[in-house]
């Protein structure tokens, strides 16, 4: 076997390889120059230098280009910052291929070839970070352990030719005559032949070790106890610019990221301790900050309080969110409200006036994975109304009434607002005082009127009017601030204290991971407005024991534009492939990427301890067991059996029948050993028939025979193997030749009956005693 023969099913590995390699590294440098250069690159290699051999550089010319290359990546790299250099690595990787591609090829230069690949596959490792990069890399380790075996043969064979060269052939070849045609092909210098079926038959080893590498590398990886515990999460390239969460807000800045699609949160709900996520039946909102002073266009923040580490209060049932938070330029985090600790972290912090979660300043710029619980969940469906520990202090009560005052004499900038509020109340026949109704009225108006509209495009104000009360009496389409600025003038207007909250509505339910991914152009704005004690609506807490002192209603007045999967409706197929790949990502960056000890012992043991204790208990546990018997006794057999035992169970009966029973089981065993007595001594035979030879008796009659003419089995030696022998030696006697088909005869019989299991008949039977003489008296009486 040379080069000649072994070359097309190289070719096509080593190409895959340095395809591939550079693909990687084009989706890790976002460029799909480089993989062309390469596929083009190959293509014609392979056809002009290895097939047709129109052009092939000399070992002089090849030294010359690679050197070139060099220095011009060198005089590069001095230029570059790190992540330049990076990518003048590979790509001299890649021109010190091309220079080797249109060399003629030797095993060397496969080699080199294939080490240059493995190269770049590992500076893609650092350019790529997603699950693309491990589907990627398993096509590639496939190919490689493809070609690193074809390249494997092809060395052993050079080295063979090497050795029948130097005269050792017939010390290789030895006694087996394809070697010795193999040495004879090789020293007349001519081809060895292909092995026929190489590709496909290396295909199944191929995949073999593929699944067992991944199998028990898999295995490895996540159940290795990692013992770093990691206070810091991983730090990512750039934090997300956010908008509409600092603490000034301007109408209409929320409409800029609706066309955002970067990745802001995901969150998953659990109750309480368990482990299995559920989806909430209606659009979760995800509170992150609230704004109470409006002048001119801009909403801002009242004084934040004290800052607290977040702390467990018992509170039970409660509702898990597990939440993984991008980088962002602000510290305020989104969750539903109200929140509480489950573990100590001190990361987290809580603003006791306002009750906003936030995490610590130097914490903005990194990913950030924590878990807090909520009673703003009941019944898989979120809170329109939150409790209030305590009443409203009349401070803030007077900041959240508070309303923009005429200035320069142009009277009160709200007027058409404050008459819109008090026509729709008085329409509505409700009773001013009767705040839940009031609110409910103006937030059904803004939405359910037909009156109002959303839009994402600017609209146009009249000049010298306030954008909210533009949008109430004159141009009433605008963004969700718009909507909930509006409400919230108009909730004051009638003495109802409220402010606007700022987060986060909905997202995007993930099925496969059972999450909502959170994303930039889900920003919305809505209301809170307070209720005291005795405007609650009765239902509004039902499942508390006593009411709260006061309460915050929360309201969406903004005109609903759901559609699709947001509106209930079933997500397209490419959705769903996207969730997929979403899921798998996010598995990837948690599992394999940023697989550490608490995610080790999250993700992975505690689910198999779990498993475990609720098998052991589910065998063992008396409770269990307990409450299966109670089953069984209200099942229809168990009162079948209660009653039995009431009407028709004696005991005399029971002894009577546990005495016949014991007797009964006496009188078999003693009829087994009556007819063991009656067959050993020739009185009884079971059904077989009279005539049939016993079946070892067969076999030892047959060797005996044979072993006349000295025909003895060999250890190691089947019977059938053995007559066919004895039988082939006898056909090359005169004596013997009539005979020689009986071994074979007899020893066929044999197998039937001893590994068959079947049983020979009368004619059988006188067949293989016919046999057995014949070749008996042929063989001559044993001197």
């Amino acid at each position: 076997m040379d080069e000649r023969s072994i070359d097309n099913p190289l070719r096509p590995g080593i190409a895959g390889m340095i395809v591939f390699a550079t693909l990687m590294l084009g989706v890790g440098e976002r460029s799909i120059v480089l993989t062309l250069v390469s596929l083009v690159a190959v293509t014609v290699s392979i056809y002009v230098t290895d097939v047709k051999k129109i052009f092939q550089l000399s070992q002089q010319m090849a030294n010359c280009a690679a050197l070139g290359i060099v220095v011009v990546a060198t005089a590069n790299a001095l230029h570059v910052d790190r992540a330049g250099q990076i990518g003048v690595v590979a790509s001299l990787q890649s021109y010190l291929q091309y220079v080797l591609l249109f060399q003629p090829k030797t095993p060397r230069i496969y080699w080199q070839l294939a080490l240059l690949s493995l190269g770049q596959v590992a500076i893609a490792a650092t350019l790529i970070g997603g699950i693309l990069f491990g589907a990627l890399l398993l096509v590639y380790v496939a190919l490689a352990v493809y070609t690193f075996t074809v390249l494997l043969m092809h060395t052993e064979s050079a080295r063979f030719r090497r050795v029948v060269a130097a005269g050792g052939g017939a010390a290789v070849a030895g006694p087996d005559p394809a070697a010795q045609s193999l040495r004879a092909t090789v020293l007349r210098g001519g081809v060895a032949p292909m092995p026929s079926g190489l590709v496909r038959g290396l295909f199944v080893p191929i995949v073999a070790v593929m699944l067992v590498t991944i199998t028990v590398a898999s295995t490895l990886f996540f159940f290795i106890p990692r013992w770093t515990n990691e206070s810091r999460e991983l730090p990512t390239s750039e934090p997300l610019r956010s908008v509409g969460f600092s603490r000034t807000i301007t109408l209409g800045e929320l409409g800029e990221v609706v066309q955002n699609s970067d990745v802001v949160m995901r969150i998953s709900f659990f109750r309480g301790h368990s482990m299995r996520s559920m989806k909430l039946a209606n659009e979760p909102l995800f509170r992150g900050s609230a704004v109470s002073r409006y002048r001119d266009g801009q909403w801002t923040q009242s004084p934040p309080g004290n800052a607290t580490r977040l702390l467990w209060r018992g509170q039970i049932p409660y509702v898990r969110q597990h939440i993984v938070v991008e980088p962002m330029d602000v510290a305020e985090l989104f969750c539903v409200v109200p929140v509480f600790g489950i573990n100590p972290d001190q990361r987290l912090r809580i603003d006791t006036g306002g009750e906003l979660l936030h995490r610590q300043e130097d914490r903005r710029d990194e990913q950030m994975e924590f878990e807090v619980a909520t009673t703003g969940i009941v019944n898989d469906r979120q809170r329109m109304f939150l409790p209030c520990r305590s009443p409203l202090q009349e401070a803030i009560r007077i900041d959240l009434l508070r309303m923009p005052a005429d200035r320069d004499g142009q009277g009160d900038p709200f007027a058409g607002l404050r008459a819109t509020a008090a026509s729709v109340i008085s329409e509505g026949n409700i009773d001013p005082t009767d705040h839940h109704a009031v609110a409910k009225a103006l937030h059904d108006f803004l939405r359910y009127s037909g009156e109002f509209s959303y839009s994402l495009q600017g609209q146009p104000r009249a000049a010298g009017v306030d954008p909210l009360e533009d949008f109430v009496t004159q141009h009433r389409a605008g963004h969700c601030e718009y909507f909930a600025g509006a409400l919230v003038m108009m909730l004051r207007s009638q003495g109802i204290p409220a402010r606007m909250a700022v987060g986060f509505k909905g997202g995007e339910w993930n099925a496969p991971g059972m999450y909502y991914q959170v994303q930039q152009l889900h920003a919305h704005a809505w209301v809170e407005a307070y209720l005291d004690g005795e405007d609650l609506p009765g239902s509004a807490f039902a499942d508390f024991d006593r009411s709260p002192p006061g309460a915050w209603m929360v309201l969406d007045p903004t005109v609903s534009q759901g559609s699709g999967a947001a509106a209930g409706g079933r997500p397209s197929l490419l959705a769903r492939l996207h969730q997929y790949f979403d899921y798998s990502q996010v598995l990837w960056a948690n599992y394999v990427v940023g697989l550490n000890a608490r995610r080790q012992q999250q993700g992975i043991y505690a689910p198999l301890a779990a498993g475990v204790r609720a098998g052991v208990e589910n065998l063992i546990g008396p409770e269990i067991w307990q409450q299966r018997f109670e089953r069984a006794a209200n099942s229809p057999l168990g009162r079948f059996w209660s009653w039995y035992r009431r009407h028709w169970f004696d005991w005399r009966g029971g002894l009577v029948a546990i005495g016949t029973s014991l007797l009964l089981v006496a009188a078999y065993f003693a009829l087994r050993r009556v007819v063991g007595l009656l067959r050993r001594l020739g009185l009884f035979q079971r059904g077989k028939q009279k005539h049939e030879p016993p079946t070892l008796e067969i076999y030892r009659r047959l060797e005996a025979a044979l072993a006349r003419k000295g025909f003895q089995r060999h250890s190691g030696q089947t019977a059938r193997e053995f007559a066919v022998w004895a039988g082939g030696h006898m056909a090359e006697s005169i004596e013997l030749n009539r005979v020689s088909h009986l071994p074979r005869r007899i020893v066929e019989s044999f197998y039937r009956v001893r590994f068959g299991g079947r049983t020979l008949d009368n004619r059988e039977a006188e067949a293989v005693e016919h046999a057995l003489r014949e070749l008996e008296l042929a063989m001559g009486r044993r001197r």
